[in-house]
Formats: structure tokens, sequence, C-alpha cells
């Protein structure tokens, strides 16, 4: 555990240096990465995370919202391992392992209609998904782990992501994944807490603001819209979630513009596929591998054809 007198990153070398043959070696540090939330669609970035390890680039810091802090902190707790380890956890998470009984979901109109009771303002039981984040990590508190890392969450009553740096882990991922409607909120120290990517869903200001000097982006949400109409309460507000999402991407995108060196992974998403939808998590993983792998290989050859020039 680090001392209150230990920063709680270190800057150590201006330059990363987190794996031989690292593409990225000659970026400054610390090279954080940013994952995004996107429900289901937080497969894809098992894939990237495999294929960015085995290319040697590791993070000296992780920033995380949603599932993308669920993902971040196994990735935090040990790198070299994490692709297996999440691997592990995500061939576990299906409806019912996450949001409980599936007739709860059918209900949901009827539960709405009638009140919410039993779980406060939720349609679902917040213990599935404790249970989940509890067997995905080992570690007590966010400071333990041995990368450094951020959780976002957003604060309910100001609206406001907030930067979960120290304390108890596992409320500190709840918190940063209670979506809301389906997960009750998190109260953390009085401060009640929803998803995280409500107010910063891939979270590169967050970043900048716990120090990041380079970052790379795990961005799991589609970079399309599905390009229909929905028909079901479940499908106008996926779409809804996705609209939010790709707003907030494209303000991302206007923050970042010539501040520090970004590599922004492509997304591999199929537009269609349901943030709710768990059926095609390999399929997810393997297409987050791939294009990862194949983005970082074009880098690495016009990052050594500049050199030749």
């Amino acid at each position: 555990m680090r001392s209150a007198a230990t920063p709680w990153y270190t800057l150590g070398s201006e330059m990363s240096d987190s794996g031989a043959g690292n593409p990225l070696a000659h970026w400054p540090r610390p090279l954080t990465f940013v994952l995004s939330g996107g429900g289901s669609y937080g497969a894809v970035q098992v894939g990237m995370i495999r294929a960015l390890v085995e290319a040697g680039v590791k993070p000296d810091l992780v920033v995380g919202s949603s599932i993308g802090a669920l993902n971040g902190a196994v990735l935090a707790a040990d790198s070299d391992n994490s692709a297996d380890r999440l691997m592990t956890v995500w061939e576990q998470i299906d409806r019912r392992t996450l949001y409980g009984a599936d007739s709860r979901l059918r209900a949901a109109w009827e539960v709405a209609r009638e009140g919410l009771t039993g779980q406060g303002a939720a349609l679902c039981s917040p213990k599935p998904l404790a249970r989940l984040i509890e067997a995905a990590v080992d570690v007590d508190r966010i400071e333990e782990l041995p990368t450094p890392m951020v959780v976002v969450a957003t604060d309910l009553l100001v609206g406001q992501p907030k930067l979960l740096r120290q304390g108890p882990l596992a409320p500190a991922l709840l918190a940063s994944s209670a979506a809301p409607v389906v997960f009750p909120p998190v109260q953390i120290e009085g401060v009640i807490y929803v998803d995280g990517s409500v107010s910063a869903n891939v979270p590169v200001r967050q970043a900048l603001a716990a120090g990041a000097r380079s970052m790379i982006v795990l961005d799991a949400g589609p970079a399309h819209m599905p390009g229909f109409i929905p028909r079901t309460p479940w499908e106008a507000l996926h779409q809804a979630s996705r609209i939010m999402m790709n707003s907030q991407h494209a303000v991302a995108d206007e923050d970042l513009s010539n501040r520090h060196p970004i590599m922004r992974l492509p997304r591999p998403t199929p537009p269609a596929l349901s943030s709710f939808d768990f059926s095609q998590t390999r399929e997810l993983v393997e297409m987050g591998f791939n294009s990862t792998k194949q983005f970082l290989g074009d880098y690495e050859e016009l990052s050594d054809a500049g050199r030749r020039l």
C-alpha cells in the first residue's frame, strides 16, 4: 500500500519504457490507458488490451469509466496476465449474472407504472454486479493496485464526473457501473454516485486532470449509429445511450486537439449490436484484438518510415 507521503503515481523517467519493442517507448509518461463505458461493448477492450500488452505497451496509469473501470481495474491489478483474467470474467457475463432474473427486465414497464420498490430508483438488484466485481479483482483498495488507477463515477446531485483515486475498490467500481434506472445509485462517503458514462463515457479530460501526459483511448462504443428506429423500450434506451456516448466522444476529440500525444484505437464494435446483448463476447474480443494488432503494426511501419526520412 502506498504511504500518504508517496505520490499516487510516480512519474519517474520523462519517457515511457513499458517494454522492449514498444512502439510508443518514446512517448512522454505517464502513458495512460483511457477505457470508456459501453456495457456489452466493453468486451472489445479485452482484445485491445491483449494486443497492446503483446506489443509491449503497458500503462503507467489507468483511467476507466463504467465497464471500462472494471476492465481497467483488472488491467491495473496485473497487466501481464490481464487479458486472460478478463477473458475468464467476461465468459461469465450474461444478462442473468449481471442484471439478475430476466423476468425483471421483461416487467420493466409494469414496474415503472406501479412504482419502483425494493431497489429504490432501479429495476435491478446490484448484488449480481457486486459479486462479479468481487470475483474479478482481489485488491481491496484503489491505491493498492500495482498500476495507479482512477475510477470515474458521476456525482448524481451535481451531475459532474468525480475521480476516485483512493478508498475501497469494489464500491467504486459498483458506483462507476450504476447505470441509472437499471441499478440503484451507490453512496460513498456521503456522496451519491451513478454510472461514470453519464458524465464522462470517454474520460479523457479526467485522464488529463489525473496527470496523463500521453494517452491510448480504448473506446468500446460503435463508431456509427445502427440506422434503424427503435421498436422496444430497451432498444430506445440503448439508442439514447449511444447518442450520449457519441456526443461525448466528439467533445473529447475537441478537448484533446494538439495538447498531448494520443492514440485512439479503432472502434470495431458492430453498430447494430445492443449494449445489453452479451451473446457475442468472443466475437467482440477477437474484433478488438485484430483491429488493434493491425493498427499497431501500421503505426510502427509509419514510425519506422518517418525515422528513415
